[in-house]
């Protein structure tokens, strides 16, 4: 098709240097079809911008334009019928970072039975080398790291207290925390010896 083309304006170039504008024709897209600049187009024609009118008769200046010179033929052009049926495909941005959060970060929590130690072990080295005083809020803890404070909750009266963990314990099954005796007094504790509580980690 594109040689019948060429064949076509071959034979009208022969006749005469002119050119009849076909609808979608731009200035561009004829400057580039007969190799010459878009300058001389409009000064030789008189025009003033684009589009130009379909069927406007146009003078082409004189140039060594070859007809059979396939590669500088226009691109055809993609019909509407064709563009209707392109796939598109839209990608939804990636969203916007959330805000920080004003709240305090969540906090582990243990919930288990924790039990207290105190007169047979005051005085003793406590697993972090110290000596254990039963009237400090201390307590010991199977794998916390040392110095963590904690806070812990009795389930039964609602009353709560920060202590240190500077020890190792308990090793009883199901207790999770073994409190100083001091620390169990303002828990209410001491008389029980064994409670429900939640251990919450502070740092």
């Amino acid at each position: 098709m594109k040689r019948w083309i060429a064949v076509l304006l071959f034979c009208g170039l022969s006749w005469g240097q002119g050119y009849v504008v076909q609808p979608g024709d731009t200035l561009e897209r004829i400057a580039r079809l007969f190799q010459v600049s878009i300058a001389d187009l409009m000064m030789l024609n008189g025009l003033i911008e684009d589009p130009l009118p379909a069927g406007l008769e146009m003078e082409i200046p004189t140039t060594d334009w070859d007809a059979m010179n396939l590669d500088v033929l226009p691109l055809p052009e993609l019909p509407v019928s064709a563009s209707e049926n392109v796939l598109w495909v839209f990608i939804r941005p990636p969203p916007a970072p959330a805000e920080p959060k004003a709240s305090s970060p969540n906090r582990a929590v243990q919930q288990g039975w924790a039990s207290w130690y105190g007169p047979r072990f005051h005085g003793r080295r406590t697993a972090n080398g110290e000596r254990f005083n039963k009237f400090h809020l201390t307590a010991a803890h199977r794998t916390l790291p040392f110095n963590t404070r904690v806070r812990v909750t009795n389930l039964q009266n609602g009353r709560s207290i920060v202590v240190r963990i500077n020890d190792r314990g308990p090793y009883i099954r199901g207790r999770i925390i073994d409190l100083s005796y001091a620390a169990a007094q303002q828990l209410g504790m001491h008389r029980q010896g064994v409670i429900q509580v939640t251990v919450e980690i502070l740092d």
